[in-house]
């Protein structure tokens, strides 16, 4: 039987935060080497876990259960979202409060030797239908990430991937040099960019901070890092 296998990853994924009252919060999770990953039903868009269940799969036995287990898993499930790219206008207006927070740079290699064996990281698929459930002898929980791993292809902009955990909370990575570069939005504050600057320096990163050229983004170093940016 052949296997897939992603052979051309990314060295790198991006995280897209907002600071302001959450500046605290984002500062230690920095410095204390975690992701937060926040439940299913914290997500933002409403089509998140749509699916469809295959004819097979509502003719097997106890075929109920099986459909309550998964939207149980849903439930239960930690996600992380991040993209391959730190400079993508919407996500910057979007997940980091209209160019006011901040894009965190992750070495991908690092990521995954630092988490643990909860996590599953999980390129997103995008389509024009929903995912569908088959009795293909998956658990509840690969169910869940796989309906939670694809969104319609309006996303599709996003290159997201995921990181899922068996349950909401912090997924700790370990390596603080899985963090390679911190960029900040052109509308940070100046409390704000202190507070990060201060991070960054515990953990010796570059600090870019943006700038608007009409329609182009510009990134500015404003502190340099004590060591090289790994990926």
């Amino acid at each position: 039987m052949a296997e897939i296998q992603i052979y051309a990853k990314p060295s790198s994924l991006f995280r897209y935060r907002p600071l302001g009252p959450k500046t605290s919060r984002e500062r230690q999770a920095l410095l204390d080497g975690y992701i937060f990953c926040p439940s299913f039903a914290e997500m933002n868009d409403p089509m998140e876990g749509t699916y469809r269940l295959s004819k097979r799969f509502l003719e097997s036995h106890a075929h109920e259960t099986r459909d309550a287990r998964v939207k149980l898993a849903f439930e239960k499930m930690g996600i992380a979202s991040m993209s391959e790219v730190y400079d993508h206008e919407p996500m910057w207006a979007h997940y980091a409060e209209q160019f006011s927070g901040m894009c965190v740079q992750y070495s991908l290699n690092r990521l995954l030797k630092g988490l643990g064996s909860d996590i599953a990281i999980s390129r997103m698929m995008y389509s024009e239908k929903e995912p569908v459930l088959l009795m293909d002898g998956s658990n509840e929980s690969d169910r869940a990430r796989m309906c939670l791993s694809s969104k319609t292809v309006r996303w599709a902009n996003e290159r997201e991937w995921r990181i899922f955990k068996s349950e909401k909370g912090e997924a700790h990575y370990g390596d603080p040099n899985a963090v390679t570069r911190i960029y900040l939005g052109s509308r940070v504050s100046a409390e704000d960019e202190h507070e990060v600057l201060a991070a960054a320096a515990v953990l010796g990163v570059s600090v870019l901070k943006m700038s608007v050229d009409a329609y182009s983004l510009k990134f500015k170093t404003v502190l340099k890092g004590d060591r090289s940016d790994l990926s």
